[in-house]
């Protein structure tokens, strides 16, 4: 059946520094970082990964869709993140599927753990998801820079970057 990993997404965005004054900003924005993360996180550990939006931020009907190959669910406006995210486990875990949860809110653990799943904290996951990170970045041969920024440096081949550097210097 595989490995699901499901994350509370408004939680995990509050939970994290790296998302706090984008959220203030563009929320819509803080989302979908999350999910590209998310995505590459999960295709890179082999999980088959859901990201849920409850309706406190988002008004509407629920919604799914398929992003970056990962569902991304916002749930109807009267239904939490924890209780859809607590029916899906139960759903998986019937299926001998294996569960992560990821969630920071204490009561929602609990459930989980009640369900047979796996709870991972938010401040867990943040520590994990830098870790794989710099783990991709490694067998890519990606420089370290590169980790946070989108420099072009960070994505070209060594000898490219030299004859890049060479010509700025023949220019100035």
């Amino acid at each position: 059946m595989g490995e699901y990993l499901i994350i509370d997404g408004y939680n995990v965005i509050n939970a994290w520094k790296d998302f706090a004054q984008l959220r203030q900003e563009n929320l819509e924005h803080a989302r979908e970082l999350l999910v590209a993360g998310v995505a590459e996180y999960a295709a890179f550990k082999g999980y088959r990964a859901v990201v849920v939006f409850d309706a406190q931020e988002v008004a509407g009907a629920a919604a799914s869709e398929k992003i970056h190959g990962i569902d991304v669910v916002f749930t109807d406006e009267g239904e939490t993140a924890d209780s859809w995210i607590e029916r899906r486990a139960y759903e998986l875990r019937r299926v001998q599927a294996k569960v992560f949860v990821v969630t920071s809110d204490y009561a929602e653990q609990i459930n989980i753990l009640g369900a047979g799943a796996y709870r991972i904290s938010s401040r867990e996951f943040h520590e994990q998801y830098y870790k794989t990170k710099k783990e991709i970045a490694e067998r890519l041969h990606v420089p370290r820079r590169a980790l946070n920024r989108n420099e072009l440096g960070g994505r070209v081949s060594g000898h490219v970057l030299a004859h890049l550097e060479k010509l700025r210097r023949e220019k100035s």
